[in-house]
């Protein structure tokens, strides 16, 4: 397998005040390190605080690391520009009714990245907005609804869509399932493990929901105030949990 992102000695910290006016820093993540590999999916799990979802905003470029190393292909970072990394790596948020512009038709909003990455002719682009529409398993016709036309289910299925529309390579998902009930969320569940196998893609899966986890991982990172508890295979970690934080997490996040 090849190494698609690859992290070493993340770090990030904010900055909470000055003292005698020198600025004062309280570190919210780190270090971590770990590698994702090709059709894989890593779960990140911890309680509340614990550094996942900055993690994850770091990962797709949405907040700016403190210190460390992120390699895309082997290519740190940097030198990718951002409409390359966008292309490699997207992002499926929590809440797909505040992550889609209500004033703005589906087909626009699946649109929008392509405008922005590619030089792609109008017309490809519709072509594009209709094939990931099919893939999510939403017919055509849905281009041109609003979101407020459409079920929770179908909204998370156009977030996948949206995620999907640069044909990237990986996909960080958010607690992209909490907000669904359990047999939509099943069913959302399956169209990512489908689309995994068909595009080969790999995820890094933030999320509360011990079942989720432990159903979709191959790997799992532990996270406790920003610092990695445990990391290993994901029958490991659930079978065999090393750290008594992680065996009491997954107890208590499991009942």
């Amino acid at each position: 397998m090849n190494t698609l992102l690859e992290v070493n000695n993340l770090t990030k910290s904010y900055r909470i005040g000055y003292r005698w006016l020198i600025p004062q820093y309280q570190r919210a993540l780190g270090p971590v390190s770990f590698k994702l590999e090709e059709q894989q999916t890593l779960s990140v799990v911890g309680n509340a605080g614990s550094g996942k979802t900055t993690l994850a905003r770091i990962l797709v470029g949405a907040e700016q690391r403190t210190s460390g190393q992120i390699l895309l292909e082997g290519e740190q970072l940097e030198v990718r520009n951002r409409q390359q990394r966008c292309s490699l790596i997207r992002m499926i948020f929590q809440d797909a009714n505040t992550s889609l512009n209500p004033r703005m038709r589906i087909g626009n909003l699946l649109e929008e990245p392509l405008k922005f990455a590619t030089d792609m002719p109008s017309k490809d682009r519709e072509k594009e907005v209709y094939n990931k529409l099919r893939q999510v398993g939403l017919l055509p016709e849905h281009a041109h609804f609003y979101p407020h036309m459409i079920s929770g289910g179908q909204k998370q299925r156009i977030a996948v869509a949206r995620a999907l529309m640069l044909d990237p390579h990986i996909i960080v998902a958010d607690e992209a399932l909490s907000v669904l009930d359990m047999s939509v969320r099943s069913q959302v569940i399956n169209l990512l493990l489908k689309l995994q196998n068909e595009m080969g893609l790999s995820y890094i899966f933030v999320s509360h929901n011990i079942n989720v986890v432990r159903h979709v991982s191959d790997q799992v990172m532990v996270l406790d105030q920003g610092k990695v508890i445990e990391f290993g295979d994901a029958e490991q970690v659930f079978n065999h949990p090393e750290n008594d934080y992680t065996r009491k997490l997954l107890y208590n996040l499991g009942h």
